[in-house]
């Protein structure tokens, strides 16, 4: 499904590329596609495709570590799973080993018209892919299953169903005794297989304007607003591995951007943007402090309200003939989540480790095509950009570094 919407966002690209129309004089911001403005009475298409992959976390701390690392290394005994302390303190299924890697997928279209030169609506679909790959293994333990717990039954001191090695148990749980301890709904916690998973479809979608309040020969300024609207599919509370597409809300979306042409073929681009993540309702586990498993009765549905985040960029470009080539400092940050129980659960260890800060930079180079256009060199406007980003530093966030592949036109 992934594939042919790749193909789709690309026959779309050139489906419109092909019946532009003659060129106007473009800002100089426009020229390399840096301003997201569309000409006046005009169309303008991006597409986007990203990739990245990542197996490391920074944790509240700042500090990196496994993606998952609280379930690697893990003494599995009764202060993971309560139902072990009966047996003792010492009762445990073993030590746990937990390798996850997630890759993400993503193509991305931008539709925008130019209601006049200086302003523009548009709308922004996301489509996006993740996979999770899991590597889980248990290894030692002193208990195991009891042959003689009957699942049918309530479980109880005399229908129980965990037994000490060469007590009752013929040997550990080991990894597949796990797995099913995790899944399987008698022992209560009725979470999907531990196993790789894969997640797509149409992420949240935005609608919005974008208005070019400022220009002179020099610089120019824009704010846009605009509503995001979560139709994606959340988190799973019911999967401990998948990586959601989206977290299926609707933000408020504001957007202040700068550009000013510094001489001697150097620019400079600013942007800031906040999302206002509105309350909404999430069936969720609500897990206890200090647990690890939530058990299946613990679902509920809460009220949510995801924290807002902000996003800002300083980027320096520097253009000869055609080219453009620039760096960018990028930061993220997000305030923590809060969730309400209409029942009264305690709801802190979902609000936990929420708060969010993302440290990058960018490098990215650029060929535009709009002057080869207007001299009619080339059949269209197009301009191409490759771009990386990498994460150096943060909090609760992944060690990831992104790539960009942009093709923008107008007809």
């Amino acid at each position: 499904m992934f594939n042919k919407i790749r193909v789709f966002s690309v026959s779309l690209f050139m489906l419109c590329a092909a019946i532009s129309a003659q060129a106007d004089s473009l800002p100089a911001a426009s020229v390399h596609a840096l301003d997201s403005m569309a000409p006046a009475g005009r169309w303008a298409t991006r597409i986007e495709l990203r990739v990245n992959s990542y197996d490391k976390w920074y944790d509240n701390n700042g500090d990196r570590q496994g993606f998952n690392a609280a379930y690697d290394g893990l003494n599995l005994d009764g202060a993971v799973f309560p139902a072990l302390a009966l047996l003792g303190p010492s009762a445990t299924l073993g030590a746990s080993s937990l390798h996850t890697k997630a890759e993400l997928e993503a193509a991305q279209i931008i539709l925008a018209y130019g209601l006049s030169e200086d302003l523009t609506a548009g709308l922004i679909l996301p489509f996006v892919k993740t996979r999770t790959h899991v590597d889980f293994s248990v290894a030692g333990g002193n208990t195991g299953f009891n042959p003689a717990f009957n699942p049918g039954l309530p479980m109880s001191p005399t229908n129980f169903p965990f037994a000490p090695v060469g007590g009752g148990a013929a040997a550990p749980l080991g990894t597949a005794g796990v797995k099913q301890l995790i899944s399987d709904p008698v022992f209560g916690y009725g979470y999907a297989p531990v196993a790789d998973n894969e997640t797509s479809g149409l992420s949240d979608s935005t609608a919005g304007i974008l208005w070019r309040c400022f220009k002179d020969q020099q610089s120019s300024a824009l704010l846009g607003v605009g509503m995001r609207f979560g139709i994606a599919k959340g988190d799973n509370p019911d999967s401990l591995v998948d990586i959601p597409i989206g977290d299926g809300s609707n933000d408020i979306r504001l957007r202040l951007e700068y550009f000013r042409d510094l001489g001697n073929d150097f620019d400079l681009h600013l942007l800031a943007e906040n999302f206002t993540q509105l309350a909404d309702h999430a069936d969720m586990r609500v897990a206890q402090s200090g647990q690890l498993l939530a058990p299946a009765s613990s679902k509920e549905r809460l009220r949510r309200n995801l924290g807002d985040y902000q996003e800002y960029d300083i980027e320096l470009g520097h253009r000869w003939d055609d080219w453009r080539a620039s760096v960018t400092g990028h930061l993220y940050t997000k305030a923590a989540d809060r969730y309400t129980s209409d029942l009264g659960a305690d709801t802190s260890a979902l609000e936990a480790n929420t708060k969010v800060r993302a440290d990058q930079w960018r490098a990215s180079i650029s060929w535009s095509g709009v002057n080869a256009w207007q001299q009619k060199k080339i059949p269209l406007p197009l301009i191409v950009k490759l771009e990386m980003q990498d994460t150096y530093g943060g909090r609760n966030f992944p060690k990831v570094r992104d790539f960009y592949l942009q093709l923008t036109s107008f007809f």
